[in-house]
């Protein structure tokens, strides 16, 4: 409690200084600790680079932007917490949230800043739960996570068709759960359910050897690994230590860096999904250019924390207003200027999903091969 009581007293100074600042303020929600510091930190740069952008031609509506980097911890209460906080002002209000990145508490989050009247894009993608969360001020700004099992079935259909599949999720983790789900009904849909096997961690004795010895024996060749970073790592090294050749997919932001650390040589030749699988789309390569010719570096989530803040600026430009009734009139059913060209928004979520592509890592290097 008194942790709690402390991080809101750092929360609301921050909140404070921030309004002293500046007239237009923008507070970003993510973990600044912990195993998703890195996705949080990488949001954070991109979200700077395109206020720095803004503030350099003249500001919003005549007005200068500042961020408020907003550490939630990835944790339930705290985001909770968090998101009462920042609505508690009436005056020199929060113009915009965005986040958060983790899945906390998404309705009563949502809900929140719905009331407070506070518009809130999420910058990545959201599960089954959250696309079913619809507020009028709420932007899901790259569609649904079920298009990284989309994805997925693609490649291996094409590169290990008929070789068996496990799954392995958190069963007590909505998330996770989630995706097992839609990888299952993927392969299900094409006739491919006999192929696939589902596994769960064990939570009570964390035996990562045994769940292991099981998914090998049943002579899986590939696994996709799902859940926490702590559970994919170790069950990524056990796998791997029992058989080198066995074939590991996994989520890159679920990951994390500490997934390299942990496995060391083991983690060469494993395949991630990872956003940003339109370097095709014109659009998108022409944000890209811009940005590394500036100097920027995309890497990781940060071209998500920049877009998201350009997405709200269009919407800005185009109601002339920082109204959050007027703004949210123009989320629906009209074509909105992103850095991924023009997007539909149906029930704020876009009428076609980011896609995933997929990486293979290899000698600490990433070749991307779908």
């Amino acid at each position: 409690m008194r942790l709690l009581c402390f991080c809101l007293y750092l929360l609301l100074s921050l909140f404070v200084a921030a309004q002293a600042r500046a007239d237009i303020i923008i507070a970003l929600v993510a973990p600044k600790a912990g195993d998703y510091q890195q996705q949080g930190e990488q949001l954070f740069k991109g979200a700077e680079r395109a206020i720095e952008e803004i503030n350099a031609s003249g500001g919003l509506l005549k007005q200068k932007v500042v961020l408020l980097p907003v550490d939630d911890q990835c944790n339930d209460s705290f985001a909770v917490s968090t998101a009462q906080m920042l609505a508690l002002r009436k005056q020199e209000k929060i113009n915009l949230v965005i986040g958060p990145y983790c899945a906390n508490a998404f309705e009563t989050v949502a809900d929140v800043y719905a009331n407070a009247k506070i518009f809130q894009i999420i910058p990545t993608t959201v599960n089954y739960t959250q696309a079913s969360t619809i507020r009028k001020g709420l932007i899901k700004m790259l569609g649904y996570t079920n298009q990284q099992a989309k994805d997925f079935f693609n490649y291996y259909n094409v590169t290990f068709a008929g070789d068996k599949l496990a799954v392995i999720s958190d069963g007590d983790n909505m998330e996770s759960a989630e995706e097992n789900k839609a990888i299952i009904q993927e392969f299900s849909r094409h006739g491919k359910k006999l192929i696939t096997t589902q596994y769960h961690y064990d939570k009570e004795t964390d035996d990562y050897d045994a769940l292991a010895d099981k998914v090998i024996a049943d002579d899986n060749k590939i696994v996709f690994l799902l859940g926490e970073s702590k559970d994919i790592r170790k069950t990524a090294r056990a796998l791997r230590q029992k058989n080198p050749n066995i074939i590991l997919f996994t989520n890159r932001y679920n990951a994390t860096d500490k997934y390299f650390e942990y496995l060391g040589k083991l983690a060469d030749n494993t395949y991630f999904m990872e956003l940003q699988g339109q370097d095709d789309d014109p659009d998108f390569a022409q944000t890209l250019v811009k940005l590394r010719l500036s100097g920027f570096e995309t890497e990781g989530l940060a071209l998500y924390g920049y877009s998201a803040v350009k997405l709200w600026y269009s919407l800005v430009k185009k109601a002339k207003s920082l109204n959050y009734e007027k703004l949210s009139a123009h989320i629906n059913d009209k074509a909105i200027q992103t850095e991924f060209g023009k997007k539909m928004f149906h029930n704020g979520a876009p009428t076609k999903n980011e896609k995933y592509a997929v990486y293979k890592y290899e000698n600490q290097q990433y070749q991307k091969v779908y």
